[in-house]
């Protein structure tokens, strides 16, 4: 059965030695200006705000900037902040890019060794683009649901060390389910971390 295009982002299947460790979150949290206008989807790939200015501060990976020093921070998975406009601490499993007074907490798996489900944006990317790094097309984040639009962009050689994921695997399992048809376009695969700030 030929694979439905519906994005859900990064979704974290374990890591390289197992499980998920839900120690592998950031702790503490990183941070988000209340003043960064983007939203962020459960699910987006995050890094850093560097360059020029850098402020410690995260934000919204961009698609196609990924160099030695502009590095995946980790896979964003809700956040925490006061509610300007509902006077209560709000956690919410996105930012919807205003409404915090202060800082925004934000929980980020950033361990090294995760490991995420992720759909092709085309494709379908095969068994021999196993150990290939690719980027991601963002998407668009949905605001009614909190999750990411982000997909998987076909993988690449070109650009190895800058890319932010590698593919591990390819997903075929449960039968049937939309994105296991592994001969069709936007079928779904295992990635881990490439270009990442803790990865040695």
């Amino acid at each position: 059965m030929a694979n439905t295009q519906a994005p859900f982002g990064a979704v974290q299947t374990g890591t390289s030695s197992g499980p998920v460790n839900f120690a592998s979150f950031s702790n503490p949290p990183f941070r988000i200006s209340s003043g960064y206008g983007t939203a962020i989807g459960y699910g987006d790939l995050v890094t850093l705000v560097s360059g020029a200015s850098p402020t410690g501060y995260l934000q919204r990976w961009v698609a196609g900037s990924g160099t030695a020093t502009f590095q995946v921070a980790g896979v964003f998975f809700g956040c925490r902040y006061f509610s300007t406009s509902q006077k209560i601490v709000r956690w919410s499993n996105y930012w919807p890019g205003s409404d915090a007074t202060g800082d925004v907490e934000a929980f980020v798996c950033s361990d090294p060794q995760a490991q995420f489900m992720i759909q092709a944006n085309s494709g379908p990317i095969t068994q021999a683009s196993i150990g290939l790094t690719a980027d991601v097309v963002m998407g668009t984040v949905n605001t009614t649901t909190g999750s990411s639009g982000m997909s998987l962009a076909a993988p690449s050689v070109s650009n190895p060390a800058t890319l932010p994921f590698k593919v591990l695997n390819i997903v075929t399992t449960p039968p049937t389910a939309n994105g296991t048809d592994a001969a069709s376009a936007y079928n779904n695969v295992i990635v881990g971390f490439n270009n990442q700030i803790n990865k040695s």
